[in-house]
């Protein structure tokens, strides 16, 4: 198997013409560089396939913004495409998106998801992951200093989160299905592991009782 070495700085400094320091400032997007400059730089960057090493950036203070995501399997449908989502929002905001997933079910497979998002030195820190409200704090604590946004707790988890109305949602949904004469209404939830979908399913049952039908 052929070892095939990274393209570094000074390949596309020699690449281009110009000094190692001048595609420093281009990989940076410091100001002080010609409009003329920087398009040969980025052109012989495309050309080589240059990729920027993040970590090494990050460590000498230059990194952009760097959001670590810990989710639950990519191969379920909703966590992928919230991923997918995050991605996209932060390539409109020059943002860099790495992505840990939580390998087993519980608490400490979370915590070990954030650690190793930790390790790559992110800004902050995405968790799309069901967690109880303990659960939640206890990962929040993992982070330590770097921000922590939940996406799959309960809105009353003392912790920083987005979520919508669950009950909201589910009420619409009854009450748009009976105003439209149907008399057997499912639901699909989702699994029970997940906050959401239990909050769903409680929503559920709250406004199938209040409509006057069995569960």
């Amino acid at each position: 198997m052929v070892n095939v070495k990274p393209v570094t700085l000074y390949d596309v400094a020699e690449y281009a013409g110009v000094s190692y320091q001048t595609v420093s400032r281009v990989v940076n997007q410091a100001s002080h560089v010609s409009a003329k400059t920087r398009e040969k730089v980025e052109a012989a960057m495309a050309e080589l396939n240059y990729i920027p090493n993040r970590v090494a950036q990050q460590l000498a203070g230059k990194q952009s913004l760097l959001i670590g995501v810990a989710t639950s399997s990519l191969a379920l449908h909703a966590p992928s495409q919230i991923v997918a989502a995050i991605k996209s929002r932060a390539d409109q905001l020059g943002a860099s998106v790495v992505v840990s997933m939580v390998e087993r079910s519980g608490v400490e497979a979370c915590k070990a998801a954030v650690h190793n998002l930790l390790a790559q030195r992110v800004s902050g820190l995405i968790i799309n992951y069901p967690l109880d409200d303990q659960d939640a704090i206890a990962v929040e604590a993992a982070c330590t200093n770097v921000p922590a946004l939940f996406l799959d707790v309960s809105d009353q988890t003392p912790i920083n989160s987005i979520i919508f109305s669950h009950e909201d949602g589910t009420r619409l949904g009854v009450e748009h299905l009976v105003a439209l004469g149907h008399q057997q209404i499912a639901l699909l939830a989702g699994p029970l592991s997940s906050v959401s979908a239990r909050l769903r399913l409680a929503g559920w049952h709250k406004y199938l009782t209040r409509n006057q039908f069995s569960r």
